[in-house]
Order: C-alpha cells, then structure tokens, then sequence
C-alpha cells in the first residue's frame, strides 16, 4: 500500500510539473511573443482533472480529508461505532454513482475527441470512473475493518504496517 500511495505521489508530481511547465510556457508566449501553443491549453486542462480525482484517491487513503472528529467523540459509544459504518454506506452509495457516471460518460465520449489534441474527451471522464473504483476499494476496507472491530483510530496504525 505505501509504494502504491509513493507511486501515486510521483504521478501526481510530474503531473503537476507538466502542467505547470505547458501553461507557464503558454504565457510566456503569449504576452511575450504574441503566440502561443494551444496544445499545451488543452492537455493541461486533461491534466488537471486526473491530478484531481488521484489526489482526491490519495488524500482518502492517507485519511487526508476533512473528518468531524472532534463531534464523533462527544457521542455515546454506540453512535461512535455506527457512524463510520453508515458514513461508509453513504459514500459507497456516492461511488456506485461516480463509477456508473464515469464509466456512462467515458464510453460516450470515446469517439468525440478534442480539436487540438484529438485525445478521445472519454479520457477526462475515465478519471471519475477510476476514482469511484479505488476510492470504493478503500472504502471498503475500512468498512470491513471497522465490522471486525478495528476502531477508525487504529486506521493510521494499520496503514503503516501495510
């Protein structure tokens, strides 16, 4: 799980990288030498949506994003079980939608491609149908692990080891 998540890292990086280095590049032309590369627009703007959705996958799986911790451990300790199970559901239930959008959208706009690049438009909205798929993945192992008892402050320790 660490390589994957130093893997992703990486490929977040020269994501980033590329699209700094073409709209960067972009102005620099553009006002420098009134032209510019209407490539580089395009791809950046693919660019940007995929660093999205993996960074989004990344952030999950380090237990990034926003949590209300400090609500949680006011509640009994029965609520205190029953939520990260119900929240699980839920965002399962966000998932399900997120894959079959994702995966609706991509294989319908496979045949439509963009006019400077002609990379297939289906290739932005894959980035939502494979975040649904890994973010439904984790989610799933957290569910299973808080169904075996695992408390959701143990997780940080678990991802650790693995």
């Amino acid at each position: 799980m660490k390589r994957l998540q130093r893997l992703s890292e990486h490929v977040l990086a020269i994501g980033l990288g590329c699209m700094v280095i073409m709209v960067f590049g972009n102005v620099v032309l553009r006002y420098g030498f009134s032209s510019g590369i209407t490539f580089s627009e395009e791809v950046s703007r693919f660019i940007f949506v995929w660093i999205t959705f993996l960074g989004a996958i990344l952030a999950f799986a380090q237990r990034a994003h926003i949590a209300m911790e400090t609500v949680t451990r006011k509640l009994s300790p029965l609520a205190q079980r029953t939520i990260p199970i119900v929240s699980a559901l839920l965002m399962l239930g966000c998932c399900v939608l997120m894959v079959a959008g994702g995966w609706a959208q991509t294989v319908i706009n496979l045949n439509n491609f963009a006019p400077v690049s002609g990379i297939p438009r289906g290739a932005i909205y894959a980035a939502a149908f494979v975040a649904g798929v890994c973010l439904s993945l984790l989610i799933l192992r957290d569910l299973w692990r808080v169904l075996r008892g695992v408390s959701v402050d143990q997780f940080e320790q678990h991802s650790s080891t693995e």
